[in-house]
Order: C-alpha cells, then sequence, then structure tokens
C-alpha cells in the first residue's frame, strides 16, 4: 500500500528489543503532503495540529516512544538500544507489572498494528515506568516528566474522542506526575545528580525545542496548575519561588534576543498569574 492517505508507516527492517530480545517493525510517523496543519500554542507549550480535508484529525504524539509489543520495555527513540546490563535485568523482570499496570486502564493494547490514542497513552505509561531503571546519567528524570506531560495532552484528547469515560481524570494524574518530575528534574540539574543540559530535544512538544527555559516554565505552570495545596505555607513559598524561576527567562523586562518571542510571552504572563494567585492568598508586595 502506498502512503496515500496513511498517516504512519511500519519500518522495511525489523529491529530488536535490547531487553526481551523480540524482533518488530517500529511505526513511525509520516510527514508532509499536509498531513500536519501547525494550529495555536497552548500555555503548557503544546502545538495544536488542526485537521486537514484529506487526513483528518492526526496525532503526532502517539508515535515518539518505540515500544517492544512482547514485554512492554518502552523508551524514546534515542534511548531505546542505550541500556546497561543491570537496567536490562531489572526491565527484563519488570515486564509483568508494566502489563498488569497497562491493564488497569485499558482491555487491550496493541503495538503491531497502527496505533490509536490508546497506544499513545500506553506507550507513555510504559516509558515512565521503564526510564526508572536508567542510570542518572541518562537524565531518566526529566525524559519521565515528558513522557507525563504527553501522556496528559494524548489522554485529553482521548477525552475529546470518547467522553464520559474519565479520561480527563487519567489526564489531571499524569499532569500531577508530570509536576512531580519536572521539578525533582531542575532539583537534579541543580544539585548535578542529573544533566539536563546533555537531552538532545526536550520539547515539550515534537515541532520546537524550548530547551532549559522550556523546562523552567513547565515547572512554574505545573506548579501553578497542579501543585499540593493542603499547606498553604508550602503552597505560598512554593509560587513564589515559582514566579522567580518564571522571572529568570525574561529577565525582569530585559530584552533577550535568543529566546523564542512566544516562550517570553507566555512566561510574562505566567509571572502575572503566580502574582495574582499570590495575592489572592492574601501575599503582597515582593517575592
Amino acid at each position: 500500500m502506498g502512503e496515500e492517505g496513511r498517516v504512519s508507516f511500519f519500518s522495511k527492517s525489523k529491529i530488536a528489543c535490547p531487553v526481551c530480545k523480540a524482533s518488530f517493525f517500529r511505526e513511525e510517523l509520516l510527514t508532509g503532503r499536509g498531513r500536519l496543519i501547525a494550529g495555536r500554542l497552548t500555555k503548557d507549550l503544546r502545538r495544536i495540529y488542526d485537521p486537514s480535508q484529506k487526513f483528518g484529525k492526526v496525532y503526532p504524539l502517539i508515535y515518539p516512544v518505540v515500544v517492544c509489543p512482547s514485554c512492554y520495555y518502552a523508551a524514546f527513540a534515542s534511548d531505546f538500544h542505550e541500556l546497561a546490563d543491570t537496567s536490562r535485568r531489572a526491565l527484563e523482570l519488570d515486564a509483568d507489572r508494566r502489563l498488569e499496570q497497562v491493564f488497569l486502564l485499558f482491555d487491550e493494547v496493541d503495538f503491531r498494528e497502527p496505533r490509536s490514542l490508546k497506544e499513545g497513552v500506553a506507550g507513555y505509561l510504559f516509558a515512565l515506568m521503564c526510564y526508572d531503571q536508567f542510570p542518572d546519567e541518562a537524565c531518566p528524570t526529566i525524559k519521565q516528566g515528558l513522557a507525563a506531560l504527553r501522556a496528559a495532552w494524548v489522554a485529553s484528547d482521548l477525552e475529546v474522542e470518547r467522553p464520559g469515560e474519565n479520561w480527563s481524570y487519567l489526564a489531571q494524574l499524569f499532569y500531577r506526575k508530570a509536576h512531580f518530575f519536572y521539578t525533582a528534574a531542575i532539583d537534579y540539574e541543580q544539585s548535578g545528580k542529573e544533566s539536563i543540559g546533555t537531552v538532545p530535544h526536550l520539547g515539550p512538544d515534537l515541532d520546537k525545542n524550548y530547551g532549559y527555559d522550556g523546562v523552567l516554565y513547565l515547572a512554574a505552570y505545573l506548579e501553578l496548575q497542579y501543585g499540593p495545596r493542603e499547606d498553604e505555607e508550602k503552597r505560598i513559598a512554593s509560587l513564589k519561588y515559582a514566579r522567580r524561576t518564571v522571572a529568570r527567562i525574561f529577565g525582569l523586562g530585559r530584552a533577550s534576543r535568543d529566546k523564542p518571542t512566544a516562550l517570553l510571552d507566555l512566561a510574562r504572563e505566567l509571572y502575572d498569574t503566580i502574582g495574582v494567585e499570590l495575592t489572592r492568598m492574601g501575599v503582597h508586595g515582593e517575592t
């Protein structure tokens, strides 16, 4: 079958899973010919793609994670074959747990056929679990944050496609996981435990790499939207820190020719929004 009407393809050559040694064909996104029509950028830096007349709605985020359909080992393509022996053994022993966790959400997932949104969510969930076994030098924490954030986006798409099945609740859980991992990734960067700067593409979406500034912005955004609220004092302290972090992106008004205008505008808006929230909580003056 030719490319006419398709949005993805399976590789001509099989790849071998480094965990279970099974061979499979990897599915990848086809581009060009009007498949992807870029639309607006959301406040959490997601690029929305408008449906095309020929291809309909295309979901590019369901393809970046490589998933073994036999043992469900999953990682981003650049990491899939980069496994230490200790990681390989741990991931092999953890295969049953990966399957059990995903089947709490889905009756069935099939990575041998063209992916749907449910395989998209499942792939990111598998990746979240698998990166637990990667060493610090692979920077697994920010990759878990990225996987969790994209899982939230894809789960939100599932809610639109299949309303009333509680996918929005799942999206909220993934957003909270993203908040945890983005915050931890910055802490690890600052302590020297993991180096975010070595990750080639921090996205968070596929079309634009916002780099470390994007990580700082998202950590602050996720703190405002999904940070814990049980302890008001901690909440205030976290928001003050988040606001200072956002200020670093745009330099409190200093021009920055090297930074994307879209990110600078969103950062300034977030800075003001956090200020409004702090005022609502009774905090006034400089933070």
